[in-house]
C-alpha cells in the first residue's frame, strides 16, 4: 500500500512539474510575442506619419495600456506557485550540493 501511494504520489509531482514549467514558459514566450507585435504595428506607423510629414510625439506611439485581470483566486495561485517555486529551487540546490559532496 505504501509503495502504490509512493508511485502515485511521485508520479503526480512529475506531472504537476511538468506542466507548471511549461506553462510558465509559454506564457512568457506568448507575452513577449504580443509586445512584439504591438511594437511592429507602432513603428510602422510612426514611419508612415514621418513619412507625411506629421508632427510626432513619443507618447502617441508608447503603449501604456496594462490591463489587470488578477482576483483573490489568481492571487493566491500565484503566491502558492511563487513559494513552491522557491521552495523546490532551494531543495534541488540542496540536494545538488549533498550530492556533490558525497561524488566528490
Amino acid at each position: 500500500m505504501n509503495k502504490a501511494f509512493y508511485i502515485i504520489f511521485s508520479l503526480l509531482f512529475i506531472i504537476f512539474l511538468i506542466i507548471f514549467f511549461s506553462g510558465r514558459s509559454n506564457y512568457i514566450e506568448y507575452s513577449n510575442y504580443k509586445k512584439m507585435k504591438i511594437t511592429s504595428k507602432q513603428i510602422k506607423k510612426f514611419e508612415k506619419d514621418i513619412s507625411e510629414g506629421k508632427n510626432v510625439n513619443i507618447n502617441n506611439y508608447i503603449d501604456n495600456e496594462t490591463k489587470d485581470y488578477s482576483n483573490n483566486v489568481t492571487k493566491v495561485g500565484d503566491f502558492i506557485s511563487n513559494n513552491l517555486f522557491k521552495s523546490l529551487t532551494f531543495i534541488f540546490k540542496i540536494t545538488y550540493n549533498f550530492l556533490e559532496k558525497l561524488i566528490g
